[in-house]
């Protein structure tokens, strides 16, 4: 195992430790404040978030990727990337703070929503101003560093702030409240892990080169944006605010677990890959093994909580969130197919191949806006919305895949059938937890129904992970030190042959 090969391991560990705490933190959260607030409550923070969202992207500039994709860094380079930040930062949370009202009126809000949008606008310019310290932490690889700081700030920032506040009486302002002091607790700590220069430099000829790769990046995040909350907004404008609430919580449960994996892997992925950006042969192997490894775990989640979601929501989030029951299994396939692409954007923009996943965005975004048009014209709902979010996945999964077996023709087989696994595996999946429903239902309370699926699921991936040997993402996460030893040990001597081979 090279050194490149041990510290991305070791990143991953760290940040995969990291998201699984905030994750035994974040669903207690997500169930408390479910119970103390209303789906009318998350549904206007939704739509109050969407307006900050839409300029995101361009207040931090791509700065923070564009600091770790960098060949070299200068600590000249770094107060040209915090002067950026601070410019950029500023005039976005400007722009958001004049146009708030227009925002409320585009999706037909109450009046308090102009507010909450011109609150959020300041989380705008905190984390523009954290983004070259995030660069600076990724970049040199301090991943355990860099877990602590997500970790101590969303727990101290949002959970303690936000529950706090709603038990106190704040209302909706209780989300507000808790998403600016994560924002702020995470630039603070950042910083204080780095202390970069705070002396901006305005050298226009410098900023243009960093603006380069960071201004693409701002347009892929752009265009993200637009296709994860077109429906969102759609849905608020013409559906109603609590639909959004319901729609809201039911993309969080969907897609916490995978996103979590996602954002573990993507801090550690992009500096590792832009180190080795030039070496088509070793990209093409993490093409096809991260491929594997990915697809196969997301599509199993997604089995777990799409076979389970009507007592997952039952239990989180309580009764008054039933409604968000039917929507979790499409969005969860939705979350995992985005997060699949993920990776392939990943490896392009580590290449410096930015340009590619433009063209992928704009293509999926025109198919999203024809199927969100075509579904309000026939009245299809809220289902119709997630149909066009569906097909329009589908089809940037499918751009992706063709254009990676075309700069890797190498990985296109391992590729293909790393997915053909990973749906088998989620089929046979969705398919026990469901006999396993049919036959408790009626007999068992809820709880224990989930107990008994989660139990189910728990000892089919212990016999994947096993015995699995025939499955490429198994063997891959072998080879890689991504399983415990004590995991592997009793198929350790048959899996050699595989090895050496």
């Amino acid at each position: 195992m090279t050194q490149l090969t041990s510290v991305t391991v070791r990143g991953m560990r760290w940040t995969s430790l990291a998201s699984a705490a905030a994750a035994a933190v974040q669903i207690p959260c997500a169930a408390a404040m479910a119970r103390l607030l209303t789906p009318e409550d998350f549904g206007l923070m939704a739509l109050a978030y969407l307006v900050p969202r839409f300029a995101h992207h361009f207040a931090q500039g791509g700065l923070s990727s564009a600091v770790v994709q960098r060949p070299s860094l200068t600590d000249r380079d770094v107060r040209v990337v915090f002067a950026l930040a601070l410019t950029v930062g500023a005039c976005s949370s400007a722009a958001v703070w004049f146009i708030a009202p227009y925002g409320t009126g585009l999706m037909r809000g109450p009046a308090e929503l102009t507010g909450m949008i011109r609150a959020l606008a300041l989380s705008m310019l905190i984390a523009a101003l954290g983004a070259p310290a995030t660069g600076l932490l990724s970049r040199s690889m301090r991943y355990r560093t860099v877990a602590f700081t997500d970790f101590f700030s969303f727990v101290i920032g949002y959970c303690v702030v936000s529950i706090s506040s709603a038990l106190l009486g704040a209302g909706v302002w209780s989300l507000v409240y808790g998403t600016l002091g994560w924002t702020l607790l995470q630039t603070l700590l950042s910083y204080l892990m780095v202390r970069h220069s705070l002396r901006p430099l305005f050298d226009v000829r410098a900023m243009q080169d960093i603006m380069r790769f960071g201004g693409k990046v701002s347009v892929n995040g752009f265009l993200e944006y637009l296709m994860a909350d077109l429906p969102k907004l759609a849905i608020g404008r013409y559906v109603g605010v609590a639909a959004a609430g319901l729609y809201d919580r039911a993309a969080l449960l969907a897609s916490f677990p995978l996103q979590q994996i996602q954002q573990a892997a993507s801090k550690v992925l992009l500096p590792a890959l832009s180190r080795i950006q030039h070496e088509t042969g070793r990209l093409a192997t993490f093409y096809a093994d991260s491929t594997s490894v990915t697809t196969l775990v997301l599509f199993s989640l997604w089995a777990v909580i799409g076979a389970s979601s009507e007592q997952l929501v039952a239990l989180l989030l309580g009764g008054q969130w039933r409604g968000s029951a039917e929507l979790v299994p499409i969005l969860g396939l939705v979350s995992v197919l985005s997060l699949v692409a993920q990776f392939s954007g990943t490896l392009l923009e580590a290449m410096g191949s930015v340009g590619r996943k433009v063209v992928i965005h704009l293509v999926q975004l025109v198919v999203l806006i024809a199927g969100t048009a075509v579904a309000l014209f026939l009245g299809g709902g809220v289902h119709g919305l997630m149909t066009a979010m569906l097909v329009s996945q589908l089809i940037k999964q499918a751009l992706f895949y063709v254009c990676l077996n075309r700069l890797f023709p190498s990985a296109r087989r391992p590729v293909a059938q790393g997915y053909a696994q990973a749906v088998a595996l989620s089929g046979l999946i969705w398919i026990t937890l469901w006999s396993l429903q049919g036959a408790l239902a009626g007999s068992c309370p809820g709880a224990v129904i989930l107990a008994a699926k989660l139990a189910a699921a728990g000892v089919l991936a212990l016999c994947c992970v096993r015995y699995g040997a025939g499955l490429h993402g198994v063997r891959v996460a072998r080879e890689r030190g991504l399983l415990p030893a004590a995991l592997t040990k009793a198929d350790r001597a048959g899996s050699q042959g595989v090895w050496s081979g």
